[in-house]
C-alpha cells in the first residue's frame, strides 16, 4: 500500500516488524534501518526513482511520500524544476536552508529528515495535513505511519478504542483534528514540523503555518483574474509531456476547469451507475474539449465487493463505498500515469463549507439563500455539528464530546487538538484543516494506491486566494464558471449537469434557473430511474440501496460475532438501526460506517488480541493526555 511508516529510538524489533502489504505491482518498495530508525515505504515510480535520498554530504536522509510542487521563501515561489524529483528536491532544501525549509514547501506531502549528524528525526506535515501522519509508542520506540490500520500491528503496540471518539467517527464519518478512535494514537498537527531528539527521546512540536481569513475588500473581478492565472499556471507547471493523464470527470463545473485548463489531452474517467444526465453531461465535455471519454459502469454488486476492498484503506475518513475508483483499478492504471480531479473546488470557492438559510416551499421543497447564516459562538458552531448517537453504540453522549473537544480558549478556538485563531477561522476553514476532518478523504487514498493523483485546488497559492476572498463572493458569485469561460468558452456552453444552466450564464441566471430546472424535473418531466437507487448525479443514492440490496443485512450477519463481541457494540441495536432504515429512516451513515468499522483489519486484531486475553477494547479511558514521548503534539504545535 502506498505509504510511510517509521520507528525511532531503541528499536526491540527490526524491518521485519514493518508492515509490507502493497496495492499493486506498479508501487515501489524501499526499506532502511540502523540502530535508532527503521524506515518503510512504497511509492509510484514516477514521484521518485528511490528513497531515501542522502544529501550531497550524507549526513541526512529525506523521505517524501506525496508530491512537493514548488518552494516559497522571501516572497518569492519557484516550482520543483522538471526532472527532479521531491525527495531529491527536499534533500537539497534542507541542505541550504535547515529543517525551516519545510515552511516554505507547496505541496501535498508528508516527510521524514534524518539528520545522522545531528541524531534528530524531523517529522514533516503539509500545510492542511493532506497526508495524516499517525503517531504512538511501543516500549520507548517512537511509531508513525501514514496508515493507522499498520500501527496496532506492530510488536509492542497496546491500543484499544476510545469510545468517545469511536462515536463522532460512526456518527460523523471521520475523526477530528489530531484525535482517533485508538487509543494513545493521534495525528500529528498539520503544517508543523516535529522534532525528536534520538538521545534523550523528547520532541519538539512547531507550526509553520495556520489558515488566517482576511478577505480582501476587492472588485469581484479581481478575483476571477488572479483565479484564472493561478489555476492555469498551476497545471503548467505540473504537466510533463512524457506523462498521460487522467481526470475523474463529472458533469458539474469543477473538473470541467481542470479540463478547460490542461496544456495537453486528458482522458476523462466517469463513474456511475447508467448513463444518466450526469454521465450524459460528462461524455459532452470531453467531446466539447476534444479529449477521450471512458465511462466507468458500475453493476449491481460493485459496493459490496467495495467493503472487503476498501475497508483497510480506511484511516476512520469515511466509509467503504467511497473509494470509488478502486473497483476500475485495470481500466483506470492502463490508460494513464498522473490522476487529477476537481475536489475541493466546492469547499474553498463556492459555499459549500458555509451555513445558508433555507426556505421551505411545501410540496414544492426547499430553497437555500445566498446568504450566510453567520455562527456567533463555539456552542452554535457545535450545536449546528451535533446529532444523534448511534443506536447501536452504548455509553456515549456525542453533544459531551463535542462540547469538551471544541473549545474557545480566548485567544484561539481548540476543535480536537487543532488550533485556530478565532471563530471565523473555525467556521471558515475547519471542513479542510486539517484535510483529515474530510468525511471523504478515504477517496483520495484510494485515488493514491492507483496512480500520483493531485487536485489543483490544494495549491497553497490558490489556498491563499480562498483566505482574501469575501464571503459575498462565494455564496452570490462564481469564480470557477468565470475562469471557464475565460480559458474555454466551448465547455461554458455546455449546461451544467445538475443545474442545467450553462456554466457562462451569471450567477442570478444560474440561480433562478437551477431551481425552475429542479421544479420541471420534478414535477414535468421527470426520467424513470432504471432502479430505485439510481440517480441522475454522479453518485447513487445508499439509503435506497440498502433497502433494495441486501448486501447490508448479509454483510452484518457475517460479522455478528465481531458486535457481540466488542462490548461497546449491541446486535439488538444494530438490527433496530437497519430495521428501522428498511422502514423509512435514513440511517446510511450509521450503517456504513459501522460496516467499514467491522472489516477494518485493526478491529480484527484487537478482537482477536481481546479473545486471546492480551488486552481490553472497552473503550472507556482515562483523562485525555498526549501520547508520550510526542509530548509537543498537543501543546507546542498550538
Amino acid at each position: 500500500m502506498v505509504g510511510l511508516f517509521g520507528a525511532f529510538g531503541e528499536r526491540r524489533h527490526g524491518l521485519e516488524a514493518l508492515p509490507s502489504t502493497t496495492w499493486s505491482e506498479d508501487e515501489r518498495t524501499a526499506t532502511f534501518s540502523d540502530e535508532r530508525v527503521a524506515m518503510a515505504n512504497s511509492f509510484h515510480p514516477v514521484l521518485a526513482d528511490d528513497q531515501p535520498v542522502r544529501t550531497t554530504d550524507g549526513d541526512a536522509l529525506v523521505w517524501i511520500q506525496g508530491d512537493v510542487y514548488g518552494f516559497e521563501r522571501g516572497g518569492s515561489y519557484s516550482p520543483r524544476p522538471t526532472g527532479l524529483d521531491a525527495p531529491t528536491y527536499c534533500a537539497n532544501l534542507y541542505e541550504a536552508y535547515g529543517v525551516d525549509f519545510a515552511d516554505g514547501l507547496n505541496g501535498q506531502f508528508a516527510g521524514v529528515v534524518y539528520d545522522r549528524d545531528a541524531r534528530d528525526v524531523h517529522l514533516l506535515t503539509d500545510r492542511l495535513g493532506s497526508y495524516p501522519l499517525f503517531h504512538t509508542t511501543a516500549s520507548g520506540t517512537l511509531l508513525c505511519s501514514t496508515d493507522v490500520q499498520s500501527l496496532p500491528s506492530h510488536p509492542g503496540v497496546e491500543t484499544s478504542f476510545d469510545l468517545d471518539y469511536l462515536a463522532e467517527y460512526l456518527a460523523f464519518k471521520r475523526s477530528f483534528g489530531v484525535t482517533t478512535p485508538l487509543s494513545g494514537v493521534e495525528k500529528l498537527p498539520p503544517g508543523t514540523v516535529t522534532t525528536l531528539d534520538l538521545d534523550a527521546m523528547s520532541t519538539d512540536t512547531r507550526s509553520y503555518w495556520r489558515p488566517e481569513y482576511t478577505p480582501v475588500d476587492a472588485p469581484f473581478r479581481f478575483f476571477v483574474d488572479r483565479f484564472t492565472d493561478l489555476f492555469r499556471r498551476v497545471l503548467d507547471e505540473w504537466v510533463r509531456d512524457n506523462l498521460d493523464y487522467g481526470l475523474l470527470l463529472s458533469g458539474g463545473s469543477d473538473s470541467r476547469l481542470v479540463m478547460a485548463a490542461m496544456p495537453k489531452p486528458v482522458v476523462g474517467f466517469h463513474m456511475n451507475d447508467w448513463p444518466n444526465r450526469e454521465a450524459r453531461t460528462a461524455k459532452r465535455v470531453a467531446a466539447a474539449a476534444g479529449n477521450e471519454f471512458v465511462f466507468l459502469r458500475r453493476d449491481r454488486d460493485y459496493r459490496p465487493r467495495a467493503l472487503e476492498r476498501n475497508a483497510p484503506l480506511s484511516n476512520f475518513d469515511g466509509w467503504f463505498t467511497q473509494a470509488y475508483p478502486t473497483g476500475f483499478a485495470d481500466e483506470i492504471t492502463n490508460s494513464v500515469d498522473v490522476l487529477l480531479s476537481g475536489l475541493y473546488s466546492d469547499t474553498l470557492f463556492k459555499g459549500y463549507s458555509l451555513s445558508s438559510p433555507k426556505v421551505s416551499l411545501g410540496p414544492l421543497g426547499t430553497v437555500t439563500l445566498p446568504l450566510e447564516d453567520r455562527i456567533e459562538s463555539v456552542d452554535e458552531f457545535v450545536d449546528r455539528l451535533a446529532v444523534e448517537t448511534p443506536s447501536y453504540l452504548d455509553g456515549v453522549e456525542l453533544d459531551r464530546v463535542l462540547r469538551e473537544n471544541v473549545t474557545d480558549e480566548g485567544d484561539h478556538v481548540d476543535h480536537h487538538g487543532v488550533r485556530y485563531r478565532s471563530l471565523r477561522e473555525l467556521v471558515v476553514c475547519s471542513d479542510y484543516y486539517p484535510l483529515s476532518n474530510d468525511t471523504e478523504l478515504i477517496y483520495t487514498n484510494g485515488l493514491r494506491q492507483l496512480r500520483p493523483y493531485r487536485t489543483p485546488f490544494l495549491d497553497n497559492r490558490l489556498v491563499d486566494l480562498h483566505l482574501s476572498m469575501p464571503v459575498r463572493y462565494r455564496l452570490r458569485r462564481n469564480v470557477v464558471n468565470r475562469a471557464i469561460e475565460r480559458l474555454s468558452p466551448r465547455l461554458a456552453a455546455v449546461p451544467h449537469s445538475g443545474s442545467g444552466v450553462s456554466v457562462d450564464r451569471s450567477f442570478p441566471v444560474e440561480y433562478v434557473g437551477r431551481h425552475l430546472n429542479a421544479l420541471r424535473r420534478k414535477f414535468v418531466d421527470g426520467e424513470e430511474l432504471p432502479e430505485p437507487w439510481f440517480t441522475h448525479g454522479p453518485w447513487s443514492n445508499d439509503a435506497e440501496l440498502v433497502r433494495n440490496h441486501g448486501f447490508v443485512a448479509d454483510a452484518l450477519a457475517e460479522n455478528r460475532a465481531t458486535v457481540e463481541k466488542l462490548p461497546f457494540l449491541e446486535w439488538d441495536g444494530v438490527k433496530r438501526c437497519y430495521g428501522d432504515h428498511l422502514d423509512g429512516e435514513d440511517n446510511t451513515v450509521e450503517l456504513y460506517t459501522l460496516l467499514t468499522l467491522l472489516e477494518m483489519p485493526v478491529t480484527e486484531r484487537l478482537r482477536n488480541r481481546d479473545e486471546s486475553g492480551n488486552g481490553e477494547t472497552d473503550g472507556r479511558r482515562p483523562p485525555r493526555s498526549p501520547p508520550t514521548p510526542v509530548t509537543g503534539s498537543r501543546g507546542d504545535a498550538r
